[in-house]
């Protein structure tokens, strides 16, 4: 009690707390936790549901993700600090900040958790989540670790870019993709496919190869969403193909762009048979780069001899490390990579944690470039 008082924390908070993907999740009054070394208490301001939440968290879970329960989920959040540990040597109470959805073991780094979402498949990663990061923030307040609170300018962001808080929400879906493509080491002046363009994180993927000077060869079946792609930078930044099906068909669509040097590739769970995924290697020049990041479960076939007489990289890259979520948060500090409905990316719903059934809802009706949110503690 001394403690929360010494914070200015209240004694207890509400979290949106599931029981079971099988019957509604409950609005539970919490107890405040302390801000012990290396723990940050944070007060959420906007925090992003994923397209396939209701595939997650109800219907019975048909993606299958582990998570112990009950929970309350939501790993990425824009919010406020409300309390800093002892060791916290630069936050400050009230400060703007984005807070990752990756956790991470402090002494193995390589034991990961998606906090509020799933929680590995090790031991290791288990009692990651079971312990001390278990709850995620959907909820009036969150804890989280001391490395995965990244500070926002809110001076430059909001005051010289004039960004509203609300389009910060987006930073979970350009981080991920920024960790594939800084892993590939993605180069100004190079030509990369990304195939499929068009799901949230993928078209994210669109935005930051743009960025980062390359012209951008996206892939989709959604020739609508292609179109808009298309309309991110000037003629000849981004390029459209449709996923026709047919490897060769594929290829063949893609030669007339010349060799590729990058291919990222964010497939979902069902893709593992798409002619995308040939096309997209196959296309690839001398010494090109295939980054895999995306959900497929099954095995994928690989062309041996191409990638062996052509000399192909293939990385595969889980999330993202702290330094890239630091790096990500300066290119757009500096202007660099332009987020928000600036950029189309649009917030088309906002909802507090007692309408999640219709939140959930909109979240699977929206598109790339669409974002719906939670405001735990209103606007």
């Amino acid at each position: 009690m001394a403690a929360l008082e010494e914070h200015s924390l209240p004694e207890t908070y509400t979290g949106l707390l599931f029981h079971s993907p099988s019957s509604p999740p409950t609005l539970a009054t919490l107890p405040t936790p302390v801000p012990t070394a290396g723990t940050v208490v944070v007060k959420p301001l906007y925090s992003i549901i994923v397209q396939y939440a209701n595939e997650i968290f109800t219907n019975g879970n048909p993606r299958g993700y582990k998570y112990p329960l009950p929970l309350v989920p939501g790993g990425a959040c824009v919010a406020r600090v409300a309390a800093i540990p002892p060791d916290a040597t630069s936050l400050k109470p009230g400060q703007l900040v984005y807070v990752e959805v990756t956790v991470r073991s402090r002494d193995d780094p390589n034991t990961k958790i998606l906090r509020g979402f799933h929680e590995g498949t090790t031991e290791g990663s288990r009692r990651l989540m079971r312990g001390e990061w278990r709850n995620g923030c959907w909820a009036t307040l969150s804890t989280a670790p001391l490395e995965s609170v990244h500070p926002l300018d809110e001076d430059v962001l909001v005051g010289k870019l004039g960004y509203k808080l609300e389009e910060f929400g987006s930073l979970s879906q350009l981080v991920v993709p920024y960790g594939g493509l800084a892993d590939i080491g993605l180069k100004p002046g190079e030509t990369i496919l990304i195939a499929p363009a068009t799901g949230a994180f993928s078209s994210a993927a669109v935005h930051i190869a743009l960025a980062m000077g390359a012209r951008v060869i996206a892939m989709g079946r959604n020739e609508t969403s292609l179109a808009e792609l298309k309309k991110l930078a000037e003629p000849g930044r981004v390029e459209t193909v449709k996923i026709s099906g047919d490897v060769q068909e594929d290829i063949n669509a893609l030669a007339k762009f010349g060799p590729l040097d990058v291919y990222f590739d964010i497939s979902p769970r069902p893709a593992s048979k798409s002619s995308h995924i040939r096309a997209g290697i196959m296309s690839l020049g001398p010494g090109g780069r295939m980054s895999l990041m995306g959900g497929i479960p099954e095995d994928i076939g690989i062309p041996y001899w191409h990638v062996t007489h052509n000399g192909l990289t293939i990385k595969g890259t889980f999330m993202n490390t702290i330094q890239q979520a630091n790096d990500l948060i300066k290119l757009i500090e500096r202007g660099v990579l332009k987020i928000g409905s600036r950029a189309g990316m649009e917030v088309i719903g906002k909802y507090k944690l007692e309408d999640w059934e219709e939140a959930f809802r909109a979240a699977a009706e929206g598109g790339p470039g669409k974002s719906v949110q939670f405001i735990p503690n209103g606007e």
